[in-house]
């Protein structure tokens, strides 16, 4: 009886999902890499969509320029002293030094921001805030725990950054 009752449920759902209609379906406008760069910018509205045949992914304008969503994060390394720039957003920064460092978070990086960081050589990164900007941890533990610690900074509200991951006290 149970194995009939999955029976019914697997054909019940695979029915509903090819019953799916395509017409339903929302498109995007398609382009090659070359025509998307060649459209005059004065002509797009802020918050376009398009689909990039050659890249197999899809743009958006930000009134300035055409920037991928859903973009793969890339891995900055770092070797010194470091303040964050607005486009670490969503990014990995590995940091690589004999001696500890300072990750400084500057005022104004917009809410939502998020940035993972680890230390891959043996100084420890600490991070602070300036500017007014207040860094929150359970614990008040700010510096890198050591070799292959990993962690995690998220701008909660304006100029406040939670950190959470392998940290120690200072």
């Amino acid at each position: 009886m149970k194995n009939l009752l999955i029976l019914v449920l697997f054909l019940y759902t695979t029915a509903t999902i090819a019953q799916i209609d395509a017409n339903a379906l929302l498109g995007l406008p398609e382009a090659t890499t070359t025509n998307i760069n060649s459209i005059p910018t004065a002509t797009i509205k802020e918050g376009v969509l398009i689909f990039d045949t050659v890249k197999k992914k899809v743009f958006q304008f930000n009134g300035t320029e055409w920037k991928e969503l859903l973009e793969s994060p890339s891995v900055l390394p770092k070797i010194g002293n470091y303040t964050l720039i607005e486009s670490d957003n969503r990014n990995i920064l590995t940091f690589d030094s004999t001696t500890d460092i300072t990750l400084t978070v500057p005022a104004g990086l917009p809410i939502g921001f998020n940035v993972s960081i680890y230390q891959i050589g043996n100084g420890k990164v600490t991070i602070s805030g300036a500017g007014g900007v207040i860094i929150k941890n359970r614990l008040l533990r700010f510096k890198t725990a050591g070799l292959d610690a990993g962690v995690g900074i998220v701008s909660t509200d304006t100029n406040i950054f939670h950190i959470t991951g392998d940290l120690k006290r200072n």
